[in-house]
Protein backbone atom coordinates (compact mmCIF):
# COMPACT_ATOMS: atom_id res chain seq x y z
CA UNK A 1 0.00 0.00 0.00
CA UNK A 2 1.15 3.20 -0.84
CA UNK A 3 2.78 4.93 2.69
CA UNK A 4 0.89 8.35 2.15
CA UNK A 5 -2.25 6.55 1.63
CA UNK A 6 -2.02 4.47 5.05
CA UNK A 7 -0.57 7.61 7.30
CA UNK A 8 -3.54 9.11 5.79
CA UNK A 9 -5.76 6.79 7.15
CA UNK A 10 -4.22 7.16 11.05
CA UNK A 11 -6.30 9.50 11.90
CA UNK A 12 -6.13 9.80 15.66
CA UNK A 13 -5.96 12.18 18.89
CA UNK A 14 -9.54 14.09 18.17
CA UNK A 15 -12.53 12.13 17.94
CA UNK A 16 -16.05 12.31 17.92
CA UNK A 17 -17.17 11.85 21.53
CA UNK A 18 -16.26 15.46 22.82
CA UNK A 19 -19.30 18.17 22.79
CA UNK A 20 -17.66 20.91 24.81
CA UNK A 21 -20.16 23.59 26.67
CA UNK A 22 -19.47 27.23 26.60
CA UNK A 23 -18.74 28.58 30.44
CA UNK A 24 -16.74 25.83 32.11
CA UNK A 25 -16.26 26.51 35.30
CA UNK A 26 -13.50 28.80 36.38
CA UNK A 27 -10.66 25.47 37.35
CA UNK A 28 -11.40 23.95 34.06
CA UNK A 29 -8.26 23.62 31.77
CA UNK A 30 -8.56 26.69 29.52
CA UNK A 31 -8.00 24.19 26.11
CA UNK A 32 -10.56 21.40 25.83
CA UNK A 33 -8.75 17.95 25.24
CA UNK A 34 -10.82 15.20 22.82
CA UNK A 35 -11.18 12.11 23.75
CA UNK A 36 -9.53 8.72 21.28
CA UNK A 37 -11.96 8.30 19.14
CA UNK A 38 -14.50 5.35 19.34
CA UNK A 39 -13.67 2.09 18.11
CA UNK A 40 -14.60 1.25 14.35
CA UNK A 41 -15.67 5.16 14.15
CA UNK A 42 -15.21 6.42 10.39
CA UNK A 43 -13.24 9.27 9.35
CA UNK A 44 -14.93 12.43 7.90
CA UNK A 45 -12.27 12.40 5.09
CA UNK A 46 -11.36 9.53 3.09
CA UNK A 47 -7.51 10.22 0.48
CA UNK A 48 -9.22 9.58 -2.64
CA UNK A 49 -5.71 10.26 -4.72
CA UNK A 50 -2.23 11.44 -4.04
CA UNK A 51 -1.07 13.13 -7.28
CA UNK A 52 2.78 13.87 -7.19
CA UNK A 53 3.84 17.18 -9.18
CA UNK A 54 6.97 17.73 -11.76
CA UNK A 55 10.39 17.43 -9.81
CA UNK A 56 11.05 21.37 -10.80
CA UNK A 57 8.56 22.04 -8.38
CA UNK A 58 8.87 21.60 -4.31
CA UNK A 59 6.65 23.89 -2.61
CA UNK A 60 6.16 25.42 -0.12
CA UNK A 61 2.91 26.49 -1.22
CA UNK A 62 0.65 29.26 0.25
CA UNK A 63 -2.94 30.29 -0.12
CA UNK A 64 -4.25 28.47 -3.45
CA UNK A 65 -7.98 28.95 -5.81
CA UNK A 66 -9.93 26.55 -6.75
CA UNK A 67 -12.27 26.20 -9.85
CA UNK A 68 -14.44 23.76 -8.84
CA UNK A 69 -16.68 23.06 -12.18
CA UNK A 70 -13.17 22.76 -14.29
CA UNK A 71 -11.55 20.56 -11.10
CA UNK A 72 -8.41 23.38 -11.69
CA UNK A 73 -6.14 23.80 -8.60
CA UNK A 74 -4.26 27.50 -8.60
CA UNK A 75 -1.46 26.42 -6.41
CA UNK A 76 0.97 28.86 -5.55
CA UNK A 77 5.17 27.36 -5.38
CA UNK A 78 6.34 30.53 -2.90
CA UNK A 79 10.08 30.02 -3.81
CA UNK A 80 8.94 28.12 -7.37
CA UNK A 81 7.87 31.70 -8.47
CA UNK A 82 4.90 30.06 -10.09
CA UNK A 83 1.76 29.47 -10.24
CA UNK A 84 0.76 25.96 -10.50
CA UNK A 85 -2.64 25.39 -12.85
CA UNK A 86 -3.46 21.34 -12.23
CA UNK A 87 -6.54 19.46 -13.07
CA UNK A 88 -7.39 17.55 -9.72
CA UNK A 89 -10.12 15.40 -11.81
CA UNK A 90 -7.47 13.49 -14.07
CA UNK A 91 -4.15 14.33 -11.63
CA UNK A 92 -3.11 16.30 -14.48
CA UNK A 93 -0.28 19.48 -14.29
CA UNK A 94 -1.95 22.17 -16.63
CA UNK A 95 0.54 24.82 -16.78
CA UNK A 96 3.15 26.49 -14.61
CA UNK A 97 2.35 30.35 -14.78
CA UNK A 98 5.07 32.34 -14.76
CA UNK A 99 5.11 36.23 -14.45
CA UNK A 100 4.89 36.47 -10.17
CA UNK A 101 7.96 36.71 -8.49
CA UNK A 102 5.82 34.92 -4.87
CA UNK A 103 2.64 33.77 -5.13
CA UNK A 104 1.08 34.01 -1.84
CA UNK A 105 -2.60 33.74 -2.61
CA UNK A 106 -4.84 33.08 -5.73
CA UNK A 107 -8.82 34.42 -6.12
CA UNK A 108 -10.60 32.48 -9.07
CA UNK A 109 -12.98 34.27 -10.24
CA UNK A 110 -15.80 32.18 -12.51
CA UNK A 111 -18.12 35.01 -13.67
CA UNK A 112 -15.33 37.24 -15.02
CA UNK A 113 -12.70 34.26 -15.87
CA UNK A 114 -9.82 36.03 -13.71
CA UNK A 115 -7.39 34.94 -11.57
CA UNK A 116 -6.32 37.55 -8.96
CA UNK A 117 -2.71 36.76 -7.38
CA UNK A 118 -0.94 38.17 -4.61
CA UNK A 119 2.38 38.82 -5.39
CA UNK A 120 4.64 38.91 -2.01
CA UNK A 121 7.16 41.34 -4.67
CA UNK A 122 4.90 43.97 -4.35
CA UNK A 123 2.10 43.47 -6.46
CA UNK A 124 -1.68 42.51 -7.28
CA UNK A 125 -1.46 40.72 -10.74
CA UNK A 126 -4.34 39.49 -13.03
CA UNK A 127 -4.80 37.40 -15.22
CA UNK A 128 -7.34 35.66 -17.58
CA UNK A 129 -8.03 32.39 -16.05
CA UNK A 130 -8.66 30.55 -20.05
CA UNK A 131 -5.84 31.67 -21.53
CA UNK A 132 -3.41 32.61 -18.63
CA UNK A 133 -2.59 35.90 -20.28
CA UNK A 134 -1.35 39.10 -17.87
CA UNK A 135 -4.25 41.32 -17.79
CA UNK A 136 -2.96 43.79 -15.37
CA UNK A 137 -0.42 44.45 -12.49
CA UNK A 138 -1.39 46.62 -9.51
CA UNK A 139 1.65 48.09 -7.23
CA UNK A 140 1.32 47.72 -3.58
CA UNK A 141 3.89 47.22 -0.44
CA UNK A 142 6.11 44.48 -0.25
CA UNK A 143 4.99 41.07 1.25
CA UNK A 144 1.59 40.90 -0.44
CA UNK A 145 -0.46 37.84 0.94
CA UNK A 146 -3.08 37.55 2.20
CA UNK A 147 -6.52 38.07 0.37
CA UNK A 148 -10.41 37.81 0.92
CA UNK A 149 -12.94 38.91 -1.61
CA UNK A 150 -16.16 40.15 -1.09
CA UNK A 151 -19.20 38.60 -3.24
CA UNK A 152 -21.52 41.51 -2.04
CA UNK A 153 -19.16 44.17 -3.66
CA UNK A 154 -17.13 42.31 -5.76
CA UNK A 155 -13.88 43.68 -4.13
CA UNK A 156 -10.85 41.98 -3.39
CA UNK A 157 -9.05 42.71 -0.32
CA UNK A 158 -5.30 42.20 -0.32
CA UNK A 159 -2.96 42.50 3.21
CA UNK A 160 0.45 44.05 2.40
CA UNK A 161 3.41 46.01 4.19
CA UNK A 162 3.76 45.60 7.70
CA UNK A 163 7.34 44.04 9.08
CA UNK A 164 9.09 43.74 5.83
CA UNK A 165 8.28 47.09 4.37
CA UNK A 166 9.61 48.47 7.64
CA UNK A 167 6.40 49.89 9.05
CA UNK A 168 4.84 49.67 12.36
CA UNK A 169 1.47 49.08 10.52
CA UNK A 170 0.07 46.96 7.90
CA UNK A 171 -2.02 47.95 5.01
CA UNK A 172 -4.69 46.00 3.59
CA UNK A 173 -5.72 47.28 0.35
CA UNK A 174 -9.26 46.77 -1.55
CA UNK A 175 -9.37 46.74 -5.78
CA UNK A 176 -12.55 46.24 -7.69
CA UNK A 177 -12.37 43.20 -9.28
CA UNK A 178 -15.22 43.76 -12.10
CA UNK A 179 -13.63 47.19 -13.07
CA UNK A 180 -10.33 46.29 -11.98
CA UNK A 181 -9.41 49.51 -10.28
CA UNK A 182 -7.72 50.32 -6.30
CA UNK A 183 -10.14 51.52 -4.47
CA UNK A 184 -8.41 52.69 -0.99
CA UNK A 185 -6.59 51.21 2.01
CA UNK A 186 -6.94 50.66 6.03
CA UNK A 187 -3.94 50.82 7.89
CA UNK A 188 -3.75 48.41 10.49
CA UNK A 189 -1.68 48.98 13.47
CA UNK A 190 0.75 45.84 14.33
CA UNK A 191 3.78 44.14 11.39
CA UNK A 192 1.75 41.11 11.04
CA UNK A 193 -1.71 40.62 9.63
CA UNK A 194 -2.92 36.92 8.82
CA UNK A 195 -6.30 36.15 7.03
CA UNK A 196 -9.44 38.28 6.77
CA UNK A 197 -12.68 37.30 6.69
CA UNK A 198 -16.11 38.96 5.44
CA UNK A 199 -19.80 39.06 6.74
CA UNK A 200 -22.27 38.73 4.18
CA UNK A 201 -25.03 40.25 6.45
CA UNK A 202 -22.88 43.29 7.65
CA UNK A 203 -20.23 45.62 6.53
CA UNK A 204 -17.92 44.52 9.11
CA UNK A 205 -14.36 42.44 7.96
CA UNK A 206 -12.14 40.79 10.69
CA UNK A 207 -8.47 40.57 10.58
CA UNK A 208 -6.44 38.69 12.64
CA UNK A 209 -3.69 40.57 13.37
CA UNK A 210 -0.82 37.94 14.82
CA UNK A 211 1.56 40.35 15.90
CA UNK A 212 -1.02 42.09 18.39
CA UNK A 213 -2.85 38.94 19.20
CA UNK A 214 -6.21 40.59 18.63
CA UNK A 215 -8.69 40.61 15.58
CA UNK A 216 -9.01 43.86 14.08
CA UNK A 217 -12.67 44.85 12.21
CA UNK A 218 -12.69 47.71 9.60
CA UNK A 219 -15.98 48.12 7.49
CA UNK A 220 -15.58 47.08 3.95
CA UNK A 221 -17.56 50.13 2.16
CA UNK A 222 -15.61 52.71 3.24
CA UNK A 223 -12.67 51.39 5.53
CA UNK A 224 -12.99 52.89 8.42
CA UNK A 225 -11.92 51.10 11.58
CA UNK A 226 -14.87 49.62 13.67
CA UNK A 227 -13.03 47.88 16.56
CA UNK A 228 -10.57 45.87 18.20
CA UNK A 229 -10.86 42.33 20.00
CA UNK A 230 -7.96 41.32 22.26
CA UNK A 231 -7.34 37.68 22.93
CA UNK A 232 -6.31 36.00 26.44
CA UNK A 233 -6.45 32.20 25.70
CA UNK A 234 -6.03 32.12 22.13
CA UNK A 235 -2.62 32.69 20.91
CA UNK A 236 -1.27 33.57 17.23
CA UNK A 237 -4.61 33.98 15.57
CA UNK A 238 -4.09 33.29 11.92
CA UNK A 239 -6.92 32.28 10.36
CA UNK A 240 -10.83 32.58 10.86
CA UNK A 241 -14.70 31.38 9.17
CA UNK A 242 -18.08 32.89 10.17
CA UNK A 243 -20.75 31.03 11.03
CA UNK A 244 -23.25 34.41 10.68
CA UNK A 245 -26.52 32.12 11.60
CA UNK A 246 -25.15 30.95 14.82
CA UNK A 247 -22.87 34.26 15.55
CA UNK A 248 -19.67 32.63 15.76
CA UNK A 249 -16.15 33.31 14.27
CA UNK A 250 -14.19 30.52 14.53
CA UNK A 251 -9.89 31.11 14.99
CA UNK A 252 -7.72 28.75 14.67
CA UNK A 253 -4.18 29.72 16.09
CA UNK A 254 -0.67 28.36 15.13
CA UNK A 255 -0.09 26.78 18.67
CA UNK A 256 -2.73 24.13 18.10
CA UNK A 257 -5.74 26.48 19.48
CA UNK A 258 -9.00 27.15 17.97
CA UNK A 259 -10.88 29.50 19.07
CA UNK A 260 -14.87 30.02 19.51
CA UNK A 261 -15.65 33.89 19.22
CA UNK A 262 -18.55 35.47 20.01
CA UNK A 263 -19.00 37.29 16.95
CA UNK A 264 -21.18 39.78 18.13
CA UNK A 265 -19.34 40.97 21.46
CA UNK A 266 -15.52 39.27 20.37
CA UNK A 267 -15.79 36.80 23.60
CA UNK A 268 -13.76 34.04 24.07
CA UNK A 269 -16.29 31.42 24.94
CA UNK A 270 -13.89 28.07 24.52
CA UNK A 271 -10.64 26.69 23.01
CA UNK A 272 -10.55 23.36 21.15
CA UNK A 273 -7.17 21.76 20.50
CA UNK A 274 -6.37 21.21 16.84
CA UNK A 275 -2.97 20.38 15.07
CA UNK A 276 -0.18 22.77 15.33
CA UNK A 277 0.66 25.49 12.23
CA UNK A 278 -2.69 25.76 11.36
CA UNK A 279 -2.64 27.94 7.70
CA UNK A 280 -6.47 27.40 6.40
CA UNK A 281 -9.91 27.03 7.77
CA UNK A 282 -13.18 26.36 6.42
CA UNK A 283 -16.94 26.17 7.41
CA UNK A 284 -19.63 24.48 5.68
CA UNK A 285 -23.25 25.52 6.79
CA UNK A 286 -24.72 22.73 5.33
CA UNK A 287 -23.19 19.76 6.87
CA UNK A 288 -22.32 22.34 10.59
CA UNK A 289 -18.65 21.26 10.00
CA UNK A 290 -15.43 23.13 10.60
CA UNK A 291 -12.17 21.75 8.70
CA UNK A 292 -8.75 23.19 10.36
CA UNK A 293 -5.36 21.97 8.17
CA UNK A 294 -2.16 23.12 9.52
CA UNK A 295 1.18 22.24 8.72
CA UNK A 296 3.65 21.77 11.87
CA UNK A 297 4.52 17.99 12.84
CA UNK A 298 3.04 15.49 10.61
CA UNK A 299 0.58 17.94 9.05
CA UNK A 300 -2.80 17.31 9.91
CA UNK A 301 -6.77 18.15 9.19
CA UNK A 302 -9.07 18.55 12.26
CA UNK A 303 -12.69 18.07 11.33
CA UNK A 304 -15.07 19.27 14.01
CA UNK A 305 -18.88 18.89 14.03
CA UNK A 306 -21.14 21.72 15.24
CA UNK A 307 -24.05 20.56 17.36
CA UNK A 308 -25.00 24.06 18.06
CA UNK A 309 -23.63 27.50 18.26
CA UNK A 310 -22.08 26.40 21.90
CA UNK A 311 -21.35 22.67 21.05
CA UNK A 312 -18.46 20.75 18.87
CA UNK A 313 -17.79 17.42 18.35
CA UNK A 314 -14.72 16.32 17.30
CA UNK A 315 -14.52 13.80 13.96
CA UNK A 316 -11.36 13.23 13.85
CA UNK A 317 -7.90 14.67 13.02
CA UNK A 318 -6.28 12.84 9.71
CA UNK A 319 -2.72 13.21 9.30
CA UNK A 320 -1.15 14.38 5.72
CA UNK A 321 2.07 15.52 5.12
CA UNK A 322 4.64 17.52 6.99
CA UNK A 323 5.03 21.69 5.97
CA UNK A 324 1.09 20.89 4.51
CA UNK A 325 -0.08 24.16 5.88
CA UNK A 326 -2.93 24.81 2.98
CA UNK A 327 -6.14 23.07 2.13
CA UNK A 328 -9.62 23.64 0.13
CA UNK A 329 -12.79 22.23 1.07
CA UNK A 330 -14.14 21.71 -2.45
CA UNK A 331 -18.04 21.55 -0.97
CA UNK A 332 -19.22 21.78 -5.33
CA UNK A 333 -17.85 18.15 -5.52
CA UNK A 334 -17.59 16.92 -1.99
CA UNK A 335 -13.94 16.98 -1.51
CA UNK A 336 -11.03 18.65 0.18
CA UNK A 337 -7.48 19.17 -1.45
CA UNK A 338 -4.19 19.43 0.15
CA UNK A 339 -0.72 20.65 -1.36
CA UNK A 340 2.00 19.26 0.13
CA UNK A 341 5.60 20.43 -0.77
CA UNK A 342 8.66 18.22 -1.40
CA UNK A 343 9.59 16.31 1.58
CA UNK A 344 12.27 13.92 2.74
CA UNK A 345 13.22 12.61 -0.72
CA UNK A 346 9.31 12.77 -1.22
CA UNK A 347 7.93 14.75 -4.75
CA UNK A 348 5.35 17.85 -3.62
CA UNK A 349 2.39 16.35 -3.93
CA UNK A 350 -1.94 17.33 -4.64
CA UNK A 351 -3.80 15.22 -2.08
CA UNK A 352 -7.44 14.85 -2.68
CA UNK A 353 -9.69 13.60 -0.18
CA UNK A 354 -13.42 12.50 -0.43
CA UNK A 355 -15.42 14.22 2.45
CA UNK A 356 -17.33 11.00 4.01
CA UNK A 357 -20.77 12.17 5.30
CA UNK A 358 -21.98 11.85 8.39
CA UNK A 359 -24.13 8.25 9.32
Amino acid sequence: MNLLKSTAKVWTTVCGLLAVAVGAPAGAAAQAAATPAAVGAVAPLRLAHSYALPADIKGHFDHFGVDPQGKRLFGTGVQDRKVVVFDFGRGKLIKELAGVQEPRAVLYSSDLAKLYVSDGDGALRVFDSNTFAPLKSFSISVDADPIVYDPATHRLFVVNGGEKAHHDYTSVTAFDTTALTQLGEVRLLGIEIEEMTVESAGPRVFANNRDKNQIDIFDRNDFHKIGIWPLSRLKRNTVSALDERGHRLFVAGHEGQLGIIDSDSGKELQILDIGPGADDIAYEAASRRIYVCGGGGPGSIDVFEQTDADHYRSLGRIATQPGAATGHLVAETGQYLVMAPAHAGKPAQVLVYSVVPAS
